[in-house]
Parts: C-alpha cells; sequence; structure tokens
C-alpha cells in the first residue's frame, strides 16, 4: 500500500502543484534548455501522463459502462454508436493532439539530460509508451492520421498541412514505439512502484493487443473503403504471437491468478483495491479515498446499477460447467425471473454468476445484506434495464460497499492482464497458422473449475452468432471465450470494430431475462415474444440501425478539413 500511495502522492503533486504540467505553458516554449539536465526532470514530465489513463471515474460506474458501446450492454436509451445516430464532428481535433504534441516534446529535448542513460531509460521507455497509446486511440477512431515525431510549433504551417497517413503507416510505428518501450523499461520485478507503473510486461501486453487489432481489422475489412491498400493481415498476426511468446516463455512476472477456490477466484480478482502482489494484473491504476483518490465503483455494483444491463446474447454465450453449450432458451420456457436466474448459476460457467448478480447472493457484508432480485422496476440510476445486473467489480466486503456515492472506492482499475494476453495469443496464432493455442486457453478454464477448452459445432448452439461471413468452429470457440473471459471490461465494443461484425446486432433488439409476473406486482415491462424483457421495443422497433459504411469511423472534423485540403473526409460521411 505504500508504494501506491507513492506513486499517487507524485502525481498529485506533479499535477496539482508545482505549476502542474497541465496548467502551464508547453516546456517548449518556457526555458527547455533549463529544463531536461537531469532524470529527475524526465521523470517528472512523463509521469503527467499517469492520468490520462482510462479509470474508474466518480460520475459513472467505471470500466463496466464502457460495454454500453457493443452487444453486451443495454442502457435505457439506444446506444448511438450502435444505432446509427452519431453526427458529423465540427471544430478542432487539436485536443486529439495535445498529447501527442506533448510526449514527442520530450523525445526533442531528453538528450540534453547529462545523467546516466541506466538512470533515465525506464522514462524514455514510458515516453515510447505513451505515444503508442495516444497514437493508437487516435487510428481506433480516426483510422488514417498524419504521424509525427516531432512536436509541432506555431511556424510548423507545412507540417501541419500534410495530407493523412496510411494508418498501416502509423500502426507499424506504433509497433517500433511498442519495441522501444519493451527495451528500455524495467520488467515488474525491478520496478520501485509495482505493477502501477508501466513495465516491459505491460508494453508486450499493449503490443499483442495493437498487432491483433490491425490484423483483424484489414482482414475482416477487406474490400471495403475502410481497409488499406496493400495491408497483410499476417504480418500483424505475426507480431501478436511473437509479442504474446516473448511475454510468455521470457522471465517476466505474470501468471493466472488463482488461490483453488473455482467458484469465486475470478470474481474477488476484479473487486480488490490493492492488486500489487497478483501476477496477472500487468499494469492497474490503484486509488487512495483518503488521499481524494477515491471512486464510486461499489457504490453502483452494489447498490445502483445506473440503467446498466447485461443482454441475453451475452448471458447465453457461456457454457454449461460440463463445457458444452448451454440451451437458455429451452429453461427460459419453465424458469423465469429468479428460477431462471439461480439455474443458470448453478449449471453455467461460474464466471457467469462472478458477473450477474444472482438471488442470494451476499450484496454487502457489513450490513448483511443479500441481493435479491434485479431492479427491473425502478427508475434513474436505480434501473436495470435487463434483469442481468452487473456484479463484476463489486466487493462486497469492502467498507464502500452500500456506501453513499461519494467516492469512497478504492478498487483498481486494471489496464493489462495476462488473461488478455493469453487470448490475444489464441485469436491470433489461429488467425495465422489455423493452431488452436488449447494450453494457453486452458489456464483460464482451469480458474474456474472448467473442463478443458475444446471446440463444438457452432450449429450445435441454440443461440448461434451470426458474424455476417462464415467462421469456422475453432474461432467461433475463440471468439467465445474472449467474450466470457473479458465480459465489461472494455473490450467488446472494439472487437466488434475489428471483426466488421455489425450483424450482430444490426436490425435486431437487445434484449433481457425471461420476466416472471408474480415478482413484480403490478409491474409488467416491454416483452417480445418469448417473454423476455424488451426493453427498447418502442424506441427502436426496428431494431439497431448501424450504418455500416460509415460508422466504423468517426468523422475528420469539418473545420480542420476547411483549414487543410489535404485532409480527405472518413468513408460515408459528407462534407
Amino acid at each position: 500500500m505504500k508504494q501506491i500511495k507513492y506513486i499517487l502522492l507524485v502525481l498529485t503533486v506533479v499535477l496539482v502543484g508545482c505549476e502542474s504540467f497541465l496548467d502551464k505553458p508547453p516546456l517548449d516554449k518556457v526555458g527547455v534548455d533549463s529544463y531536461w539536465k537531469t532524470a529527475q526532470d524526465l521523470e517528472s514530465y512523463v509521469i503527467q501522463y499517469y492520468p490520462l489513463l482510462p479509470s474508474h471515474r466518480n460520475n459513472d460506474p467505471g470500466m463496466a459502462y464502457e460495454e454500453r458501446h457493443s452487444d453486451n450492454m443495454i442502457l435505457a436509451v439506444a446506444n448511438p454508436w450502435l444505432n446509427g445516430e452519431t453526427t458529423i464532428n465540427s471544430g478542432h481535433w487539436a485536443k486529439d493532439w495535445a498529447s501527442i504534441r506533448s510526449v514527442n516534446t520530450f523525445f526533442d529535448n531528453y538528450k540534453k539530460c547529462t545523467d546516466n542513460f541506466n538512470l533515465y531509460k525506464h522514462y524514455l521507455g514510458e515516453a515510447y509508451f505513451f505515444r503508442a497509446y495516444f497514437y493508437f486511440n487516435m487510428v481506433k477512431k480516426w483510422g488514417d492520421v498524419p504521424w509525427y515525431n516531432t512536436a509541432l510549433f506555431p511556424n510548423s504551417e507545412k507540417q501541419l498541412m500534410r495530407p493523412r497517413d496510411a494508418r498501416t503507416l502509423v500502426v507499424d510505428s506504433i509497433i517500433s514505439d511498442l519495441d522501444k518501450a519493451t527495451l528500455y523499461l524495467n520488467k515488474l520485478s525491478a520496478n520501485s512502484e509495482g505493477n502501477n507503473r508501466l513495465s516491459a510486461e505491460a508494453a508486450l501486453a499493449f503490443k499483442s493487443r495493437v498487432a491483433l487489432h490491425e490484423g483483424t481489422w484489414q482482414k475482416y475489412h477487406a474490400g471495403t473503403a475502410f481497409a488499406t491498400k496493400g495491408a497483410d493481415p499476417e504480418k500483424y498476426f505475426r507480431a501478436a504471437v511473437a509479442a504474446s511468446e516473448a511475454l510468455m516463455n521470457g522471465e517476466f512476472k505474470k501468471g493466472i491468478y488463482s488461490t483453488g477456490h473455482a467458484d469465486d477466484d475470478y470474481f474477488r480478482l476484479f473487486g480488490m483495491s490493492d492488486m500489487g502482489k497478483v501476477n496477472e494484473v500487468l499494469f492497474y491504476s490503484a486509488y487512495n479515498s483518503g488521499d481524494g483518490w477515491g471512486h464510486n465503483v461499489q457504490h453502483y455494483a452494489t447498490v445502483r446499477p445506473n440503467q446498466m444491463g447485461l443482454t441475453w446474447d451475452l448471458v447465453s454465450s457461456y457454457l454449461g460447467k460440463d463445457g458444452q453449450v448451454y440451451d437458455y432458451k429451452e429453461l427460459a420456457k419453465t424458469s423465469k425471473g429468479n428460477a431462471f436466474l439461480t439455474q443458470i448459476a448453478t449449471d453455467c460457467d461460474p464466471r457467469l454468476k462472478s458477473t450477474v448478480w444472482i438471488p442470494g447472493d451476499m450484496r454487502i457484508v457489513s450490513s448483511n445484506s443479500l441481493f435479491e432480485h434485479p431492479a427491473i422496476d425502478q427508475g434513474g440510476e436505480d434501473l436495470c434495464t435487463t434483469g442481468f445486473q452487473v456484479k463484476k467489480f463489486a466487493n462486497p466486503a469492502s467498507s464502500a460497499a452500500g456506501a453513499a456515492w461519494g467516492g469512497y472506492s478504492e478498487t483498481g482499475y486494471i489496464h493489462f492482464r495476462y488473461a488478455e494476453v493469453l487470448l490475444n495469443y489464441a485469436e491470433a496464432k489461429y488467425e495465422l497458422d489455423a493452431t488452436v493455442a488449447v494450453a494457453q486457453l486452458n489456464l483460464l478454464r482451469q480458474r474456474v473449475g472448467m473442463p478443458d477448452f475444446s471446440v463444438s459445432s457452432q450449429n450445435d448452439d441454440p443461440g448461434k452468432l451470426d458474424y455476417g461471413y462464415a467462421v469456422s468452429d475453432e474461432l467461433y470457440s475463440i471468439r467465445r471465450e474472449r467474450r466470457v473471459e473479458l465480459a465489461l471490461e472494455g473490450h467488446r465494443g472494439e472487437d466488434i470494430k475489428r471483426w466488421a461484425a455489425h450483424k450482430l446486432f444490426k436490425g435486431k433488439r437487445l434484449k433481457g431475462y425471461p420476466f416472471d409476473a408474480a415478482e413484480f406486482p403490478g409491474y409488467t415491462p416491454p416483452l417480445d415474444e418469448n417473454n423476455l424483457i424488451d426493453y427498447l421495443k418502442k424506441d427502436i422497433p426496428k431494431g439497431y440501425g448501424f450504418r455500416e459504411k460509415q460508422d466504423y469511423l468517426s468523422s475528420i472534423p469539418l473545420e480542420e478539413i476547411t483549414l487543410n485540403p489535404n485532409l480527405n473526409q472518413n468513408p460515408g460521411w459528407t462534407q
């Protein structure tokens, strides 16, 4: 805990006091020659980027809330991206470039440091990581963007008027940056702040994510306006496999968190405050409410679902405990409401009951409060839209469980965990050479006491998914394992994009659990013909209206195109 407080204290000093780097003029404008002399100068500069990473925030339920952009969750209003309602961007994209310009200022100046290289190479590695991170966010949002490896100054009009570079060039540069980050960053074993500071392990994990994303993007968008001419998806699959294997086979701290309690190890992992001793967690953000670094995740996870409801599509992806597909539709004919939830918790993969609240679950230890039923009949932030109420990230034993909204939670935010690397490897390896990474996937199965990974026929699945194109049974099974293991961790929306998988939801509505009227006297939610909650029935009677010829990328801001005639607009967006 002392290490966690240390990194938070440093961030607080840098960001709140002593002329915050986010508030003062850019360092390219004030005293650069007098600043970059010591390793401490370099550390103080790069540490400003840590708070720019995703985090659990006070005003929303944290990581789980990101699943609203996918087919794993619905809120009370149809998601604008899924429903084809996003509008063209106006204004400038300068804000999106601010962090890239800032980190490039570091690269323009770090060689002025007079200290021994070994004293500051870790900070150089952090700078490479952050530039890669910021650029990857740009690529996911905009696609092709100009690649800059130096800061832009006000008199750099010629540079500013450049056209966009191909996304493959940018991704290649990102991967190059991550290779350098891996070389320079400390391993976790040498990090004084442990796994809430960047490490070589985190850089390898990130590389596996980036390379898999680009490989699948180019493969599944091939033949559309979103693909890059001449792109080689296999190059990126090889890079994803290489990064994963380097982490799996190298002398790094990594593993799958397990104490031998198959029923709850997976659940406990995500509700921890101090994740410093968990080898699976390669990099996370720590919090300390006493120092003003808290959030409201436990408030939302234990007492207020904030309109979040997991979907039938997600829940029915979980296999039975025997490792075979489970017929949720057949069960729903005879079991409704709480009985349905209780039965699937008994019959199915333990990761399901770790993700969805089940009647009788201990909700708040301090008050001995049990979960009774989902809040489908409530309003506002107290509403659960589907009956599948979010449990993942809850910690019933936490002092913040059940606490009023006030920033008391200290639950860690996991940026990279080893399980994702294994899944990245399994998908990339299959895409590359049709090898099924059974040994790696079994590590995930063993934690929760599930049978070894096996491939089942998708035609035997009563809830068979339609990706809009044919996939092998092997890939179908690998994608299902990914969905289940990483549920509510913010990956699903990006997975849909990179797989070009809009067919999963377009023209459809996402449903909830089978309703039991006896449990909610006087209340009837919108229902479909199978008695499943159909919350958006009136809002989107024809299903989601996703526009597959434009919605995979955001529009370039119109004012930027006006200012720079060398910029072209993204597919489908009118100028």
